[in-house]
């Protein structure tokens, strides 16, 4: 039978998530079929009363700690055994550091709970695993949250400027899952593993730059200091991925993280002011 990604109904595993909760924005504002399902839910994949879609499950976080790696495992192994297709969000962890990227075809050697869950999803013949890099929304515990916070507490970042990052905003990235399940009903050969990040690379230093200039339109960091970290203290922890592939197949070039940064910080601030007054985000 013909698959169609758009017209399955979507069960978004991780809906609490920054890429889950796009997802689910993005399929409500489409009038799509879908469910959100909390990572740690025990409620069972099954169709609503009146369903006639398919189901799909598209998980939306990628277990890059032990708990988290934990449950997507079992959400895994349950995918498995329903024969339900899956999307599965990963990350460049899975490779060791290289300044020159990697490609789909590349080693892995890294991450060893993430390499692990790729393998478990491989299983089922129709799978999609995205690797993404440095993923951001400036929600939940992301890093680019991380350093607003760290300034308005610290009133200084100390930053890598050596090691080149490519900071890839979740809105983004659920648009990519989105336009690849409208191609896949064309050829089912397209199943597999794919990479994506944001079109230029930067380091820490640049992108929190970047990002307090966005932040100082909304509240007032001009006491904030950004420091350049030792060259001795820089440690490679990502590679940058290789995007070509997803280019080539589905037609997807990489978009600049500063303009999402951009937008972000402005749903961020519109989100923030409608529950704390400005004056107490200073501080």
């Amino acid at each position: 039978m013909r698959f169609n990604g758009t017209n399955r109904h979507w069960f978004i595993i991780g809906a609490e998530f920054p890429v889950g909760q796009y997802l689910s924005e993005l399929a409500s504002k489409q009038a799509l079929p879908y469910s959100s399902r909390l990572l740690d839910s025990q409620e069972p994949i099954t169709l609503p009363v009146g369903a006639s879609a398919s189901p799909l499950a598209i998980i939306a976080i990628a277990g890059e700690t032990p708990a988290l790696a934990a449950r997507i495992k079992q959400w895994i192994d349950l995918l498995i055994d329903n024969d339900i297709p899956m999307v599965l969000l990963s990350s460049a962890k899975v490779f060791k550091y290289n300044e020159v990227g990697s490609l789909e075809s590349d080693e892995m050697s890294g991450h060893s709970a993430l390499i692990d869950l790729e393998n478990q999803a491989r299983k089922q013949l129709r799978h999609f695993i995205l690797r993404v890099n440095q993923p951001f929304s400036l929600s939940k515990e992301d890093f680019a949250l991380h350093l607003l916070a760290q300034a308005r507490s610290e009133g200084r970042l100390i930053l890598d400027n050596l090691i080149r990052i490519a900071p890839t905003p979740a809105d983004d990235i659920a648009l990519i899952i989105h336009a690849v399940l409208q191609q896949i009903d064309c050829d089912e050969s397209l199943w597999g593993t794919y990479h994506y990040c944001s079109v230029e690379s930067t380091t820490e230093y640049a992108f929190a730059e970047v990002l307090l200039a966005e932040a100082r339109q909304y509240e007032d960091l001009g006491h904030v200091e950004i420091e350049q970290l030792g060259d001795e203290e820089c440690e490679s922890n990502e590679t940058i991925l290789d995007s070509r592939l997803i280019k080539h197949t589905f037609g997807i070039k990489p978009k600049p993280w500063r303009q999402a940064l951009s937008r972000l910080i402005r749903r961020y601030y519109g989100a923030t002011s409608k529950s704390t007054d400005t004056r107490e985000i200073k501080k």
